[in-house]
């Protein structure tokens, strides 16, 4: 019984550990991997505020992307 205790705590562990790490992925693709300039040249084409797609110490780190024309192709 104790044995079946302990299991499932460290599985209860383990998936919060998991969502942690998810959370994590998500916020270093967006400033590693994928170019800002796109980002804002969607918005731009769609009408759709910045402040929406970029939390406020990314968009000062990306100020130059902001220059970036709605048609801008990589």
């Amino acid at each position: 019984m104790l044995k079946n205790k302990v299991i499932f705590l460290l599985y209860l562990e383990l998936l919060k550990k998991r969502d942690e790490d998810k959370q994590i992925a998500k916020g270093t693709s967006k400033t590693n991997y994928n170019d800002p300039r796109i980002t804002v040249a969607w918005c731009k084409k769609n009408e759709v505020k910045i402040e929406k797609t970029f939390p406020k110490t990314l968009l000062s780190k990306f100020l130059w992307a902001m220059y970036s024309d709605a048609d801008f192709e990589f």
